[in-house]
C-alpha cells in the first residue's frame, strides 16, 4: 500500500469516526421556555410561549436543524385536554442589555472581549435592539447609565462597545449591575409580546479588591426580581472568563444557576474562546421559536407543559414552565359533534355494531346515522335517528339493502336544539364523520324461496298465502312483509314479525282496506323471512286481485235479514196482518139512506129542430187555455241522471318548526301525498318528516289518510296511526306529522 492511500485511509477512518459524533451533537435533546408571554382576553388567556431547543451538548439548535411539526401546551392540575399551538418565527422586537465587565481585572483584555462582542452583535437577528452598560463600582441606589441606549443600528451599538474601558482597580458589583439592568429592561417594555434578555460577561466575583463584597443586593434578589410573579421572566445569559484552568478567579456555580433559574444560556471559556462565547450566546438567542395558543387559565400562579412534536422523530419534547394569570377563565363546552369510535361486523347476525361519541349533547336533539353507497351516490334506507343522544351510543345496523362486494359507508349528522344540522370549519360541513367499509358477508347455503299465490277468501275471512320454499324449510324463523295498492301505491297492510309456520302456506286475517272492497282491486305482497342465524331473505313482489262476491238480491238480502232477526219476522206478519183487516174493512158497502118518491115528470117534447152539423170539439172549450204552449212529457224522476259532485279537500297548516311558502292548500285530485321533497305539499326544513310521510286517498265518497311508514309517524289525538293502512276521515281532523308539524284536514 502506497503512502498516499494510507493517509487517505486514515482521513476516511477518522471521518467515520466523527460523523457520529457531530451527528450526536445536532440531535435534538429537549426544549427549554425562555419567556411566556399572557395578554388577558374577554373569554381566554392568549399565550406566546418563546423556547428553543437543544442538542445533547445543551447548545441550542437553530431554526435550519429543528423541523417543526406540531406543539401543544397543556395546563397541568385542572384536568383538560392539551389545546394545540402555533409555532413560528419570532417576530416581535427583543431589547437585550450587553452588560460589560469594566473592573480593574478586565484592562489586559478588554481589546479581545470587545472584538468578540461586536462580531457577536452582526449576527443578532434584525428585530434585536441592544443596550451597552459598563459596570464596576455600582452603589445599590445609583442608576446604570447605558453608553449608548437601546438601539437596533450597529454602527451605534458597535461604536458604544469600543467606548467601554477598564476602570484601574476598580471592583465588580456584579448584583447591584444585573439588578438595575432588570429595572433598565422593564421601563423599555410597553407590551408583554416584546421579549427582553440580558448578557452578562464578567470576569470576576461579586467582590472588592479585599475579598469583601461589593454588591448590597445578593444573588437571591437578581433572581427574585428576574423571575417575580405577575413580571415577565427576565433572562440573564452570563458568560465566564476564566484566567487560569480551574476557573478560580469566577464564581462558576453561580454564573450557571443565575442562568439556569431564569431560562438563560451559560458560557465559560477562556481568553482564546472569547468568540464562541459571545457567539454561543447569540445563536442561542436566534434559535428561539414562539408558540402561541388561547388557554383558559386559573387565577394566580399556573404550571402548564409544552409538548413539540419534530418531524422526523418519533418521542416529542416536552418542558414544564409557569405563568400568571390575574383572573380565572371558565372552559367552554366542546363544540357540538359526533363521531364513529367503533365499526364491527358480525359475520353470524349480518350486523354491523356501531359506537358513536357525542359531544356537548345537551346542545344536540337529534343524532343521525346513514348509509351511503359511495358508487352510485345514493342513500341505502332506512336512517337511523337517535333523539337526545346520551355521550356514547351503541346501535346495531342489519345489512338491508346492502350488495355484496359494494363499498358503503356510515355517514353522522347532528341536529342541534333549534332544528338546524350541526356545521363546523370555515366551509359549515354538516357531515360530521364518515366511515367507508365493504359488505362482505360470509358465503352460506342458501335459503331460497317464492310466493306462489296469494287469494283472498271473502268467507273466511283470510288471506292465504302459498310459499314455495326451494331448500332448508327448517331454517325459516319468522316472516315478516307488507301490503301496498297497486293502483294508489299506499300501503294497506303489515305482516308483523310471526313465527314461520311448518307447512309454508301462510294465514293472515283479511286486511279491513280489501274486506270493504265493493269491486275487484289489484295489489302487491313483499314477504320476507328471517333464517335462525338472523339473516334476512326476500323474494319479488307478488301481484294478486282481490274479487269480492257479488252482492246478493233483494229476495236473498231479505231471507238473509229474516233469518238473522227472528223477531223481524213477527213484526212483518203483525203489520201484514192489520194491513189486511183494514183493507176489508174499507171496502164493506155502508148503509142505503131513505129515498123519497119521486115526483111526477112533466111530458117530454119530441120535436126535432133542423141543425147545421158541427163536428165534435176534442177538447172541451171550458179546457181550453188561452195562448197555452204545448204541455211537455212528463219524465220519471227515477229516470234522471244523478250526478257526483267530486269530493274536495282542504289542507290548513296550523303549526311548524320551519316556515313554508304554502300555508293551505284545496285537495281536488287523489291520491294527494305530504313529505319532506317531491310531494304534492312538501315540508322541505322539517327533518322529523320523512321524505313521502303520509298519503289523502278517495274511495267512493269517503276520504283515507294513510302513514306511509314514516319515521315519527302519523298522530291523530296522541294517537299513532298504523303504517300503511288508511284511516277514514270526516269533518275538520288535526294530524301531527312528527314532532312539531300540525296540520288539519278539512273535508268536503
Amino acid at each position: 500500500m502506497t503512502k498516499t492511500a494510507r493517509v487517505l485511509l486514515l482521513v476516511t477512518f477518522l471521518f467515520c469516526l466523527l460523523g457520529p459524533v457531530s451527528a450526536l451533537a445536532q440531535t435534538p435533546a429537549g426544549a427549554i421556555v425562555i419567556y411566556p408571554a399572557v395578554e388577558h382576553q374577554d373569554d381566554s388567556l392568549a399565550l406566546d410561549i418563546f423556547f428553543t431547543v437543544y442538542d445533547q451538548n445543551g447548545r441550542p439548535l437553530p431554526h435550519n436543524d429543528t423541523n417543526i411539526e406540531s406543539a401543544s401546551i397543556e395546563l397541568l392540575g385542572g384536568g383538560s385536554a392539551p389545546v394545540p399551538a402555533s409555532v413560528g418565527d419570532p417576530k416581535t422586537p427583543i431589547y437585550i442589555t450587553l452588560l460589560l465587565d469594566g473592573s480593574g481585572s478586565m484592562a489586559n483584555v478588554m481589546g479581545n472581549v470587545r472584538e468578540a462582542a461586536k462580531e457577536a452583535i452582526e449576527n443578532a437577528t434584525p428585530n434585536a435592539s441592544f443596550a451597552v452598560v459598563k459596570f464596576n463600582e455600582l452603589a445599590v441606589d445609583q442608576d446604570l447609565r447605558p453608553i449608548e441606549n437601546f438601539t437596533n443600528d450597529h454602527v451605534l451599538i458597535q461604536g458604544a462597545i469600543d467606548a467601554v474601558e477598564s476602570d484601574p482597580g476598580a471592583p465588580t458589583c456584579m448584583y447591584n449591575a444585573t439588578y438595575k439592568a432588570i429595572e433598565l429592561l422593564d421601563k423599555q417594555i410597553k407590551s408583554p409580546q416584546e421579549r427582553r434578555a440580558i448578557i452578562l460577561f464578567t470576569d470576576g466575583k461579586d467582590e472588592r479588591a479585599d475579598g469583601t463584597r461589593c454588591s448590597q443586593r445578593d444573588y437571591n434578589d437578581v433572581i427574585y426580581r428576574a423571575t417575580r410573579g405577575g413580571s415577565p421572566i427576565t433572562p440573564i445569559h452570563t458568560i465566564g472568563l476564566c484566567s487560569d484552568d480551574g476557573c478560580s478567579n469566577i464564581n462558576r456555580t453561580e454564573l450557571a444557576g443565575m442562568a439556569k433559574d431564569t431560562f438563560g444560556f451559560s458560557a465559560v471559556g477562556t481568553q482564546n474562546n472569547l468568540n464562541t462565547l459571545f457567539r454561543e450566546i447569540i445563536d442561542g438567542l436566534n434559535s428561539q421559536w414562539v408558540a402561541h395558543a388561547n388557554v383558559f387559565a386559573n387565577e394566580g400562579q399556573n404550571q402548564a407543559v409544552l409538548t413539540v412534536k419534530l418531524r422526523d422523530f418519533d418521542t416529542p419534547l416536552t418542558t414544564t414552565f409557569n405563568f400568571f394569570s390575574k383572573r380565572d377563565y371558565d372552559v367552554p363546552p366542546p363544540p357540538a359533534n359526533a363521531e364513529i369510535t367503533s365499526l364491527i361486523y358480525n359475520e353470524d347476525t349480518d350486523v354491523y355494531a356501531l359506537g358513536l361519541s357525542v359531544a356537548s349533547p345537551d346542545l344536540i336533539n337529534q343524532v343521525i346515522v346513514e348509509v351511503w353507497d359511495e358508487k352510485n351516490g345514493t342513500q341505502v334506507p332506512p336512517e337511523q335517528i337517535f333523539e337526545n343522544p346520551e355521550a356514547t351510543l351503541q346501535f346495531e345496523r342489519n345489512s338491508q339493502g346492502l350488495v355484496p362486494g359494494r363499498e358503503y359507508s356510515f355517514r353522522v349528522k347532528a341536529v342541534d336544539k333549534k332544528g338546524f344540522l350541526v356545521a363546523f370549519g370555515e366551509k359549515q360541513e354538516t357531515l360530521l364523520d364518515l366511515k367507508t367499509f365493504v359488505y362482505e358477508p360470509p358465503e352460506r347455503e342458501a335459503v331460497a324461496f317464492n310466493i306462489k299465490s296469494v287469494q283472498a277468501d271473502f268467507k273466511t275471512p283470510q288471506l292465504n298465502l302459498n310459499l314455495d320454499v326451494l331448500d332448508k324449510k327448517q331454517d325459516i324463523n319468522t316472516y315478516e312483509g307488507f301490503i301496498v295498492d297497486v293502483e294508489t301505491g299506499a300501503g294497506i297492510y303489515d305482516f308483523t314479525p310471526t313465527l314461520f309456520p311448518t307447512g309454508g302456506r301462510i294465514q293472515e286475517q283479511l286486511p279491513p282496506a280489501i274486506r270493504q272492497l265493493q269491486g275487484p282491486r289489484e295489489y302487491r305482497v313483499t314477504l320476507f323471512l328471517t333464517t335462525k342465524d338472523g339473516r334476512r331473505l326476500a323474494t319479488d313482489p307478488y301481484e294478486f286481485k282481490a274479487v269480492p262476491p257479488p252482492p246478493p238480491g233483494l229476495i236473498a238480502r231479505i231471507q238473509q235479514t229474516l233469518t238473522a232477526n227472528p223477531i223481524v219476522i213477527v213484526s212483518v206478519l203483525v203489520v201484514t196482518l192489520s194491513a189486511s183487516i183494514l183493507v176489508i174493512f174499507m171496502k164493506r158497502p155502508g148503509r142505503r139512506a131513505s129515498v123519497p118518491t119521486p115526483l111526477p115528470r112533466p111530458p117530454v117534447d119530441h120535436t126535432m129542430i133542423g141543425l147545421a152539423a158541427v163536428e165534435p170539439d176534442p177538447v172541451p172549450q171550458a179546457a181550453r187555455v188561452p195562448n197555452a204552449a204545448p204541455q211537455a212529457a212528463r219524465v220519471p224522476e227515477s229516470a234522471k241522471e244523478t250526478k257526483l259532485t267530486p269530493i274536495r279537500a282542504h289542507l290548513k297548516v296550523l303549526q311548524t318548526s320551519n316556515p313554508i311558502p304554502e300555508k293551505e292548500k284545496v285537495i281536488t285530485s287523489y291520491p294527494f301525498v305530504v313529505g319532506r321533497e317531491g310531494c304534492h305539499f312538501n315540508f322541505p326544513d322539517d327533518r322529523r318528516i320523512s321524505r313521502r310521510h303520509l298519503e289523502i286517498t278517495v274511495r267512493g265518497q269517503q276520504i283515507f289518510v294513510t302513514d306511509l311508514g314514516s319515521q315519527n309517524g302519523t298522530f291523530i289525538d296522541e294517537s299513532r296511526l298504523q303504517p300503511k293502512t288508511p284511516t277514514p276521515l270526516n269533518g275538520a281532523t288535526k294530524l301531527r306529522l312528527g314532532r312539531k308539524t300540525c296540520v288539519e284536514l278539512i273535508v268536503g
